[in-house]
C-alpha cells in the first residue's frame, strides 16, 4: 500500500470511489447470479414441517383454497404433522404433500404451530399475577378468562400454546407438573 501514501487527497478519494463501485458491481452481480440459479423448480422442493393444534377428538378441515367457504379436500387430526411451503394468504397456510388429488390444500393458521405439540392429558394450573385470556384458537378470539390458581385439564402443549378444557392459553401462563 505504499502507492496510497504517495497520493494526494483527491487521488485517494477517486480510488476509494472506484473500489466502492467495484464492490457494488460485484454485489449486484452475485445477487443476479443467485436469482438466476434459484428457480421456481427449486421452490417446489422447499417444504417445512408444521403441526395441527386443536381440541381433542376433533379435526381441522383442509380446503381447496383459502377461506371457510372453500371446498374441503381433506382433514387433519390433532398433533398431525403436515408440510407447508410457507405460502400464506389471508390467515391461511398452503400445505404441500397432502394426500388428495392435487397434493395441496389450505389450512387456517389458527390451527397450526411450527413446533411439535405433545399430547399430555394432564391437570394444569394457571400461573401469573392476573387473569389470563382463554382463546378459541392459536392467537384467536378471546372467549373467557382464567385466574391464577385455577385448575384446568391440559390436552396438548406446544412451545407457545396449551390446548385446555377452557380453550387455547399461552404456555407463559400454564404450569403442568
Amino acid at each position: 500500500m505504499d502507492f496510497v501514501r504517495g497520493m494526494n487527497a483527491k487521488e485517494r478519494f477517486w480510488m476509494e470511489i472506484g473500489l466502492g463501485a467495484v464492490g457494488a458491481f460485484l454485489g449486484v452481480a452475485l445477487f443476479c447470479l443467485m436469482v438466476l440459479l434459484w428457480s421456481p423448480a427449486c421452490a417446489d422442493d422447499m417444504r417445512y414441517p408444521c403441526w395441527v393444534l386443536c381440541q381433542p377428538d376433533s379435526e381441522v378441515m383442509i380446503r381447496e383454497r383459502p377461506g371457510k367457504g372453500a371446498q374441503v379436500v381433506g382433514a387433519a387430526s390433532c398433533g398431525q404433522q403436515l408440510w407447508t411451503d410457507w405460502e400464506e394468504r389471508d390467515g391461511w397456510i398452503r400445505l404441500v404433500d397432502v394426500n388428495n388429488e392435487t397434493g395441496t390444500g389450505w389450512i387456517s393458521e389458527q390451527h397450526v404451530v411450527f413446533d411439535m405439540p405433545y399430547h399430555i392429558n394432564a391437570e394444569g394450573v394457571i400461573k401469573g399475577r392476573g387473569r389470563v385470556a382463554c382463546r378459541d384458537a392459536v392467537d384467536g378470539k378471546r372467549t373467557g378468562w382464567a385466574s391464577p390458581g385455577d385448575m384446568l385439564e391440559v390436552y396438548w402443549v406446544s412451545s407457545e400454546w396449551a390446548v385446555t378444557d377452557r380453550g387455547y392459553i399461552s404456555t407463559d401462563y400454564v404450569e403442568v407438573p
